[in-house]
C-alpha cells in the first residue's frame, strides 16, 4: 500500500526534487505563488486553510521544505519570517500529532554561528541572522511536540532551475555570464549540495522510517552536505571553466559581505547519515554543466 505524503513548498528548488523522488507513492504538493497542476494552493500562514488540507489527505509522512530562506528578506521582515518559518511548522507538528504522521522537517546550517567547523548534531547553535534563528525555533517547535520527528539540516542548495534566482549558485552563473564587473564573496566558504542528492537522502530516510530503523525511529537531527568547500568565488571560478568564459571580472572580495550577518564556515558533520547510508554527493563541476546546458 503506498504512503500518502504530504510535501511543502513542493514548486521549488527542493520541492520539485522532492516529489519526483517519491513517484509511487501518494503525494500531495502543496505550493502557493507557483501552484499548478497537479499541486494544490496553501498558504501556509492561513492556519484554518492548512489545516483543512492536512486533515483532508491524512498524511503518513510530511516532508516540511516551504520556507522563506533568503537571510537579508527575512532579516528585513522578522515578522513573516516567524510566521511561515516557526509558527506554520508548530501547527505542522500540531496536525502530524493529531494524524499520527511523521515529520521530516529542512531546516539549515546557518543555525550555527561559523567559528568552530564541522558541526555535530549534538553541538550548540548559535545564529548570526533572523533566518538562522527562525529556522532553529521550527526545529524545537517540532521537536518540542514530535521528538520522534526528524530535522535534516542542509547548507546552500542547487539544482535545476525556473528561475535563475531560485538558487545563490545559478545566480553566479548568471554574473559569469554578464561580463559585469564586481566583487564576488571570497570569504565564505560553503558546500554547495545538489538538490536531487538531498531529495534522495530524504527518501532514504522515510523508507528507514517506514522499515522501523531504529536510529531514524528515534528522531532528531541529521545533517547533510555537499563534500566540496567553495567560497562563492571559487563557484564561478568554475562556472567560468564550465561555460568557456574568463570570469576575471568578478574580483574576490576577503572582506565578510554586507547585508544580513552570515558565519564564515558553518560546514556540517555528516556522519550520521553516512553511518545510515551511502549518499550521493554529485561533483559540483559535474553537475553545474549539467543544470547550465539545460538552460543554455
Amino acid at each position: 500500500m503506498a504512503m500518502r505524503v504530504l510535501i511543502t513548498g513542493a514548486s521549488g528548488l527542493l520541492g520539485r526534487p522532492l516529489v519526483k523522488a517519491f513517484e509511487g507513492e501518494d503525494v500531495l504538493g502543496l505550493a502557493l505563488s507557483r501552484a499548478a497542476g497537479p499541486l494544490e494552493r496553501v498558504d501556509l500562514t492561513d492556519g484554518d486553510a492548512l489545516g483543512r488540507c492536512v486533515e483532508a489527505f491524512g498524511p503518513d509522512v510530511i516532508i516540511h521544505s516551504a520556507a522563506i530562506r533568503r537571510p537579508d528578506i527575512c532579516q528585513n521582515d522578522p515578522g513573516l519570517t516567524r510566521r511561515v518559518n516557526v509558527d506554520a511548522t508548530r501547527q505542522i507538528a500540531e496536525l502530524a500529532r493529531r494524524q499520527g504522521a511523521w515529520v521530516l522537517y529542512f531546516s539549515t546550517d546557518y543555525v550555527f554561528d561559523g567559528t568552530a567547523a564541522p558541526y555535530d548534531v549534538g553541538d550548540e547553535p548559535n545564529p548570526l541572522n533572523i533566518y538562522g534563528q527562525s529556522k532553529l525555533d521550527g526545529e524545537r517547535a517540532l521537536l518540542e511536540l514530535l521528538g520522534h520527528s526528524a530535522v535534516l539540516r542542509v547548507p546552500i542548495l542547487y539544482g535545476q532551475v525556473e528561475d535563475s534566482d531560485e538558487s545563490p549558485v545559478t545566480i553566479i552563473a548568471e554574473q559569469v555570464r554578464s561580463k559585469q564587473p564586481g566583487p564576488i564573496d571570497a570569504w565564505a566558504m560553503r558546500y554547495p549540495t545538489h538538490v536531487e542528492d538531498v531529495a534522495l537522502v530524504c527518501r532514504s530516510l522515510v523508507r528507514a522510517w517506514q522499515d522501523g530503523n531504529e536510529d531514524v525511529r528515534r528522531g532528531g537531527i541529521f545533517h547533510f552536505s555537499g563534500a566540496e568547500p567553495m567560497t562563492k568565488a571559487d563557484m564561478a571560478r568554475v562556472i567560468g571553466q564550465v561555460l568557456g568564459v574568463d570570469a576575471s571580472h568578478l574580483q574576490p572580495d576577503a572582506n565578510r559581505p554586507p547585508g544580513a550577518p552570515r558565519p564564515k564556515n558553518c560546514h556540517l558533520d555528516c556522519s550520521r547519515i553516512d553511518r545510515l547510508f551511502q549518499p550521493r554527493r554529485t561533483p559540483f563541476r559535474r553537475a553545474i554543466a549539467e543544470i547550465l546546458a539545460a538552460r543554455a
